[in-house]
């Protein structure tokens, strides 16, 4: 392998641009995997590391394995076993064994030699088959060989495995010969049809791999800064759709539900790609939405068995993401579309949550009315004013913040202030709907004006107020002073007072960013398990792990968007932003070998923390985490200006430039698929204008079939 041409090779492995693939050269810290989804809609998957573990799902990651999951980083284990035996010489190995890695979208390979012989194991899923392919190839490097090649499978699940070679068949291959093994698993044998011969599985690999880089190649950017490109152009997306929005499993974690806060805000990477998909999404979430206006936390298809909670954020998110798809495609439509509801007994008074399987309830209304009723089923509030904690917001780890119904949050403040406005607005597109907006954005400015009132704390946004009375995120608490989602939100939201939000942001960055070693906090100090107030189970995590004191990088992208926010009238807080998201970048945690031990998670993956306590810089959960959706978006829409929008003039589609870049930047380029058409766009840097204009440079889309290439001048602030 030559690794002069990877880039950013760490001693471990690199990009290979040109393919699309992490190439991994030498045993890494922990398993980096790949995680590996059907993009057909047929619900089947399986991971696997730079060593082979891993396993295999079908309907459902977790209730429906067709091979043991593990969580074990020491041995890597796997149920499936490909053993390559040379009787005469009396060797036997698996083809991971001091084998070259790479892992690519849809597909990872296995590259290796020894004892006179090579080889190549291929593993995909074919397009629209629920099979696992194993494409084994063994080459007789020096002489003539006698071969055996096995796979077995050894899981206490059941499962029906093929081969294309019977148990423990020789071959005889002469040097310079190679012979091809195919072996499959799968939930069931009649999956097998179609792939049981290696030229045509070859060929439905090229199919699974022209199938990945259509869907990935929808948005490819070209900027000066390599590390930028390399995430943007396959490796954010792909973790997004094959991870998340398919698999829902990962190495560190199980899940296999539906997330009604988490896939609603991951749908939001495939806006300006696959609206059709962000739709979808849409209306499926909805109809997990009961009765009285609250939503299932998670469930598991496809029984749909799942979690009714009192987190008092997850319905709103079904306005906040509605609102975002119809901005920016201009299909109000699907607000009347007609959404049934669930059924089942509202929660009793003492009940934190219930494990159920709800029924479909007869009544059904239209997807606004579904954004309405979470609004104001979300609008209950307690003696200051703001929003009631409940079960827990954004934060599920503070779980006993309100749960006696007392316990107000900020942070739920701001993101309702937001939603009832673009209900509001969205309804000025639902003339079915009877609505009082006059009295609703009164409420708005209502529960900003609270906030302001109450939860301004001198320099920064207080975090919440407790069943008991204390506060949270005060520079007078002994944990938790300051918390970075209550300052992010308070410029997100478009609801906070312009002077008090940037002194937010900027105490944020001050007290929660540690620039030497790339972290990013949730909130300081940490708490522990003596906390002067029962907050939930992240006191139960130790200081510097997860969400207690550790980077939570879904909040810290939050935190580097409302810098870009703010920067579009001040380029100083612009270049914070930049700079938070150079520390966000994945890749830029494993540039040396040495940063690439302490990180120890996948440099071409988002993982959802980094620690900041004695393990400072390591990464936690990766992989599964809705981190990869958001910093994809800040990099598109805030860093390179990048949005999509429905002219309210002529209903035309609009695409708008209006970049945050680095003033050493001189031109970027970003290639753009809207329906039939190419646009590329290429930015260059101009001193025509003597300011950066407020105005964002408009692009009129058209579906005509045509390449247009579009060059924009732009005054990038200095």
């Amino acid at each position: 392998m030559d690794i002069e041409s990877l880039k950013f090779y760490n001693g471990f492995g690199g990009f290979d641009i040109e393919r699309g693939e992490y190439v991994i050269c030498e045993t890494t810290p922990l398993p980096w995997i790949n995680c590996i989804s059907s993009l057909s809609g047929v619900p089947f998957g399986f991971l696997i590391s730079e060593k082979g573990g891993g396993y295999v799902w079908y309907e459902n990651s977790r209730e429906n394995p067709v091979t043991q999951w593990y969580c074990d980083p020491a041995s890597d284990p796997s149920d499936e076993h490909y053993i390559i035996r040379i009787p005469n010489v009396d060797i036997a190995f698996s083809p991971f064994e001091g084998c070259t890695a790479r892992h690519g979208f849809g597909y990872s390979v296995f590259q290796g030699a020894r004892a006179g012989l090579t080889w190549k194991l291929t593993v995909f899923i074919p397009y629209g088959k629920p099979v696992k392919v194993s494409l084994l190839s063994l080459t007789a490097a020096d002489s003539d060989q006698e071969i055996l090649a096995e796979y077995t499978v050894d899981s206490v699940y059941e499962h029906k495995t093929f081969s294309s070679a019977e148990e423990n068949c020789r071959y005889k291959i002469k040097k310079g010969d190679t012979c091809d093994f195919v072996f499959l698993l799968a939930k069931t044998a009649d999956a097998f049809e179609g792939v049981t011969n290696y030229h045509a599985c070859i060929s439905e690999l090229d199919t699974v791999k022209k199938a990945w880089r259509r869907k990935l190649g929808k948005i490819q950017v070209k900027t000066p800064d390599e590390s930028i490109n390399v995430m943007m152009n396959g490796w954010l997306q792909y973790q997004t759709i094959s991870c998340r929005l398919c698999g829902r499993t990962a190495f560190y974690q199980c899940g296999g539900a539906y997330g009604f806060r988490d896939q609603l805000q991951d749908s939001l990477a495939l806006l300006y790609t696959e609206p059709d998909e962000v739709r979808n999404r849409i209306l499926l979430h909805a109809s997990r939405q009961y009765e009285e206006g609250d939503v299932q936390h998670w469930w598991h298809p496809p029984r749909n068995a799942g979690i009714r909670s009192r987190y008092s954020d997850d319905l709103l998110w079904l306005p906040y993401v509605t609102y975002q798809y119809t901005e920016a495609t201009g299909d109000v439509g699907i607000l009347s579309e007609q959404v049934p509801f669930l059924h089942s007994k509202p929660l009793e008074q003492n009940e934190v949550d219930r494990y159920e399987i709800p029924e479909r309830s007869a009544h059904t209304d239209t997807l606004f009315a579904h954004c309405l009723l979470a609004c104001r089923h979300a609008m209950t509030f307690g003696e200051h004013g703001l929003p009631l904690m409940k079960g827990g917001d954004w934060n599920d780890g503070m779980n006993r913040v309100g749960r006696k119904g007392k316990g107000e949050s900020i942070w739920l403040g701001w993101f309702l202030c937001y939603c009832i406005r673009a209900v509001c607005k969205m309804s000025l597109s639902a003339p079915f709907c009877e609505l009082d907006r006059h009295t609703l954005l009164a409420e708005a400015d209502r529960l900003a004006e609270s906030i302001e009132t109450n939860a301004w704390d001198g320099s920064w946004y207080l975090r919440a107020y407790c069943d008991d009375g204390k506060v949270l995120g005060s520079s007078s608490s002994p944990e938790c002073m300051i918390d970075s989602i209550a300052q992010s939100w308070s410029v997100l939201s478009g609801c906070g007072d312009s002077e008090r939000s940037k002194m937010a942001i900027l105490s944020a960055e001050r007290f929660l960013v540690d620039s030497e070693n790339s972290v990013i906090k949730l909130l300081t100090p940490p708490f522990t398990e003596a906390s002067v107030c029962d907050v939930g189970y992240i006191a139960s995590y130790p200081p510097g792990i997860r969400e207690n004191g550790a980077q939570y990088t879904h909040a810290a992208i939050w935190l580097a968007r409302a810098f870009f926010r703010r920067g579009r009238e001040d380029p100083q807080l612009a270049e914070k932003g930049r700079r938070l998201l150079e520390m966000l970048n994945p890749v830029n945690h494993s540039r040396t070998r040495l940063e690439a031990a302490r990180y120890k998670v996948e440099p071409y993956a988002v993982a959802a923390d980094i620690y900041s306590g004695s393990n400072i810089g390591r990464g936690g959960w990766s992989w599964y985490t809705g981190s990869a959706a958001w910093l994809y978006l800040v990099m598109l829409e805030d860093l390179l200006g990048f949005t999509v929008k429905n002219s309210e003039k002529d209903g035309a589609a609009e695409l708008a430039l209006n970049p945050s870049v680095p003033p050493e930047w001189n031109e970027y380029t970003i290639e753009y698929q809207y329906k039939t058409s190419t646009y590329v766009i290429t930015v260059r840097r101009s001193k025509e204008k003597e300011k950066h204009e407020d105005e964002p440079y408009v692009v009129k889309l058209l579906n005509d079939g045509k390449r247009h290439e579009v060059l924009i001048p732009i005054n990038f602030p200095e």
